[in-house]
């Protein structure tokens, strides 16, 4: 049975399938399904015609609003829910599987950072895989993946930001082994202060899908580093390390470094800028729009490409492109790589007191890498924002 590509799209906790045309990135909404709270990620099986949502609400009284579902996709791509939705322990903030899908984990910003569920046949969650005492995950995980061999995962300890400040805590990759029945620490590893003169903050990494490379944006030094692997574990001193900025000398408050993705050619690599900052401070909780809006005072969004050099690990900036709206906090390749979409999370007003609608908006990848503009689909989200955007097809 063959499939549409679709580009999934949460907003509070309808999750809301868009056909996209994976030449052109023309985009056409079909079905929705409600979840049991707001969507926070998702993540595509890599075999079967299943994707998996984790949910979480903040702040609501009763159970704990925090979910983990698993939802099967028809032949239009919509929704169904699949087996047993699981109360998750905490917020979670990241999820992925493991390559032959047998294994979904979920990254949480705080205690336990981090669990691994069984997957069935079907792709139905199952049991937990217990953690071992004393299992430690950093502060402030922001993303888990699992590394090339199946056998071992990287959580992404982003730390606490404010680089020379008495409050800052300098993040880590945590290698962690977790296919044996049993979750455990294998190492932390993170570069030396003399390698890391403006500290170190990663939040999301990408592999190379030939090559034992890393990739990381560092969110609060606003860099893209690229680390060489050997086996399961990272060489701590970075092969290169470069700014993602098209203005860094021109810094806004509450910019920050996103998604990194390789390319399947593993010449190309996409990072999201993002920036929600607004005149007189942020506002409000972190998942609902202020009333009235708030006005932007300026800052990047927009996605930098890369050029790779697989052979020395050294990147080359091509090109900067505005996704035409606020704080890109997902960005996807749809398969083929011929289409890159990005989810801007929420409306505000220009200093000229236009709006800037949510939105999502997805460009073609010409040969050499560079985007062009294809599609934009404004978004009334309400008092809710984009919480994840993604592709499966």
């Amino acid at each position: 049975m063959t499939r549409p590509v679709s580009v999934y799209v949460g907003v509070g906790s309808v999750m809301t399938n868009y056909a996209i045309d994976p030449e052109t990135g023309a985009l056409s909404a079909r079905g929705s399904h409600v979840l049991p709270s707001r969507v926070q990620y998702g993540w595509d099986h890599p075999v079967l015609p299943v994707l998996y949502a984790a949910c979480a609400d903040r702040g609501a009284e009763g159970p704990p609003p925090f979910y983990l579902c698993a939802l099967r996709r028809d032949e239009a791509g919509d929704l169904t829910p699949l087996g047993e939705t699981v109360v998750l322990p905490a917020r979670p903030i990241h999820m992925c599987t493991d390559g032959a899908g047998r294994h979904v984990l979920v990254a949480y910003g705080d205690a336990p950072g981090l669990s691994v569920f069984e997957l069935g046949p079907d792709g139905s969650i199952g049991a937990e895989i217990e953690r071992a005492e004393g299992f430690e995950f950093g502060t402030k995980p922001h993303q888990v993946r699992v590394m090339p061999g199946d056998g071992r995962a990287v959580l992404v300890a982003r730390g606490a930001k404010g680089f020379g400040k008495p409050a800052y805590v300098e993040g880590a990759f945590k290698i962690v082994r977790y296919d044996r029945g049993r979750l455990e620490n294998v190492e932390s590893i993170a570069p030396a202060v003399a390698d890391a003169p403006r500290g170190f903050n990663p939040r999301n990494v990408d592999f190379h899908p030939s090559e034992p490379l890393l990739l990381a944006t560092l969110e609060a030094q606003n860099e893209l580093a690229v680390f060489r692997m050997a086996g399961d574990t990272i060489d701590p001193v970075p092969l290169s390390a470069v700014t993602i900025l098209a203005n860094p000398d021109k810094l806004f408050k509450r910019q920050d470094g996103g998604e990194v993705h390789v390319h399947p050619d593993g010449r190309h690599v996409y990072v999201a800028n993002r920036n929600d900052g607004n005149v007189g401070g942020h506002s409000g909780p972190s998942w609902l729009n202020p009333d009235p809006l708030p006005v932007f005072p300026g800052g990047e969004n927009n996605v930098a490409v890369f050029a790779l050099d697989a052979a020395t690990g050294r990147t080359q900036l091509l090109q900067h492109v505005d996704t035409l709206g606020l704080h890109p906090r997902t960005i996807a390749l749809v398969a083929g790589g011929k289409v890159l979409v990005a989810g801007n999370v929420a409306p505000i007003l220009r200093e000229d007191g236009a709006l800037v609608p949510a939105s999502v908006t997805s460009f073609r990848i010409a040969d050499d890498g560079r985007l062009t503009l294809a599609h934009k689909l404004d978004l009334d989200v309400g008092a809710e924002k984009v919480g994840w955007m993604g592709v499966a097809g």
